[in-house]
């Protein structure tokens, strides 16, 4: 049979733009003499609809939507997933429409729902009871939208459609394709494996859909971060060769992420110029390459904001970035206006120390002047903070953790050092000096990141191990880790929740990010 799998960008919300994306490659696969075309889960309403569900008139727009496909299938047959509204009872079905003839003929509901990471699927469907093979060309197709009803799949089926889709992490398609060719070999089944392609602002879908054969060797795979189509014929895909296995570069794998995770916002949101703070140091330099990567250099604006406690070469370093960059940047001094502020606290403050209070006023003045530029021209601004400095809290609320999207907030500081000389894996991007100084947050005479905090190759090994593995402080203990500072960290990991809790949304690379992906009472 002549399949056709079209890999789209679709849009939460957006029936209307994703119906259209659909329809055209119904034609284009028409065109191409395809039999059938097969769409994921969700495909008409976008991946991550959310609330969107609870709301009627959505729920009569995907059906009218399912409707208007339907009309477009006259020479060829079509499998989209949509929301599904049982009128009868009201109970509401995660489903793949079977499309026929012009006429939506058969379906299949989702019998095992997703409420894990960043699902929660429970709050809006019902699981189907049954799954039975769609019958279409004298073959048994047999349609399943997560591993755990693979037990549906019977010998009499002809080949099988697995349309769950899979959020990205750095180590999602590695696992998916383990798991779908193991169980292409258990059940000796050709499988269509899809999925989603795109941001959903924290969220990321990375494409990659794939055909095992039943042996589990992958000979198709479509692009990822991309929209692709292909046109597979089952009858021929016996002999073909298993894709050369190319080890993935981890480094390289986040940087093409967060570059398209930025592109995908900014295009959704009908956005198109990005602002923020340029302070010399590794991470506004991180992410002001990968911006500029997404957007143009056009596009970005770097503000300087020294302080008194600036050292010269930050301003150095930050003019080098932007020349590297070729992005248009201004300097606006942050001196007097923190001198005024001292003075007109300084009733209040008079008889206190110098500590944490006067260094966070500088990080909220540099806040401030960035979103007031944000406002005055249109730009939106970027958050620069990495995932070590705020799960300690090294970051300061309505100061450096303002922004409408963080793009490295799920990179551990010493990923965003590996990532730093990725990008100038071929030239130099960013300055050589920002690399190899020590990190500072230049908030008083002399200070550095590791005057309050650990190293951060410690620092991160105890992090990564207690949120994404999940490990017991003991058994980290047991690992050769000092107590004192495993203790210390984790502290500061629970007490800052309430920080976190107002930071901007993140790109999500890891499998415990924090926001959408690390769920903690605060």
């Amino acid at each position: 049979m002549q399949i056709a799998l079209p890999q789209l960008n679709y849009k939460a919300g957006d029936i209307a733009g994703n119906s259209e994306k659909i329809i055209s490659a119904i034609h284009k696969a028409q065109q191409n003499k395809a039999e059938l075309i097969v769409f994921p889960e969700l495909a008409v309403c976008g991946a991550l609809p959310q609330d969107f569900l609870e709301q009627e008139d959505f729920i009569t727009e995907s059906r009218m939507a399912i409707e208007k496909i339907a009309s477009h299938c006259t020479r060829i047959a079509a499998i989209v997933g949509a929301p599904n509204l049982d009128s009868t009872n009201g109970i509401m079905y995660n489903s793949a429409y079977f499309i026929q003839n012009g006429e939506v003929v058969d379906g299949v509901h989702k019998n095992i729902l997703s409420d894990y990471d960043i699902f929660n699927e429970s709050r809006y469907f019902i699981a189907g009871e049954d799954n039975t093979p769609i019958r279409y060309k004298n073959q048994n197709i047999r349609i399943i939208f997560d591993e755990y009803e693979a037990e549906y799949i019977e010998n009499k089926d002809s080949f099988v459609i697995f349309l769950g889709m899979t959020p990205f992490t750095q180590d999602s398609l590695q696992t998916k394709k383990q798991t779908v060719t193991a169980l292409a070999r258990k059940y000796g089944k050709n499988i269509i494996a899809l999925n989603h392609c795109g941001s959903y602002t924290s969220v990321l879908f990375d494409g990659n859909s794939f055909f095992s054969t039943h042996q589990g060797k992958i000979v198709y795979q479509l692009a990822g971060f991309e929209e692709d189509f292909q046109i597979i014929d089952t009858n021929k895909t016996g002999n073909l060769p298993a894709l050369p296995h190319r080890p993935e570069n981890k480094i390289a794998l986040i940087h093409q992420a967060l570059v398209f995770g930025i592109k995908d916002y900014f295009r959704k949101h009908g956005f198109s110029k990005a602002i923020l703070g340029l302070s010399g140091g590794i991470d506004s330099a991180v992410v002001a390459a990968l911006a500029t990567e997404a957007l143009g250099s056009e596009n970005i604006m770097g503000l300087l904001m020294p302080s008194h406690f600036s050292s010269d070469h930050s301003v150095t370093d930050a003019k080098a970035l932007a020349r590297n960059l070729n992005i248009p940047h201004e300097i606006i001094p942050i001196g007097e206006i923190y001198e005024q502020y001292l003075k007109n606290l300084h009733p209040l403050f008079q008889n206190h120390p110098f500590n944490v209070a006067e260094e966070n006023i500088q990080a909220r003045i540099r806040g401030m002047l960035v979103m007031a530029t944000s406002n005055k021209f249109g730009y939106i601004a970027l958050n620069t903070s990495n995932k070590s400095e705020a799960a300690v809290g090294y970051g300061t609320l309505y100061g450096d953790l303002c922004g409408s999207l963080g793009v490295i907030g799920d990179l551990y500081k010493t990923e965003v050092y590996e990532l730093a000389a990725y990008l100038n894996r071929e030239k130099e991007i960013i300055p050589q000096h920002t690399i190899s100084k020590a990190p500072s947050a230049e908030l008083r005479p002399g200070q550095k990141d590791q005057d309050s905090l650990p190293e951060y190759d410690q620092l991160d090994a105890i992090l990564k191990r207690f949120i994404e593995e999940n490990e017991t402080p003991e058994k980290i203990i047991a690992q050769g880790y000092p107590q004192e500072t495993v203790r210390k960290i984790i502290r500061l990991l629970y007490q800052n929740d309430y920080k976190r809790a107002q930071c901007p949304p993140i790109i999500k690379i890891s499998k415990k990010s924090f926001g959408t992906g690390r769920k903690y009472p605060f």
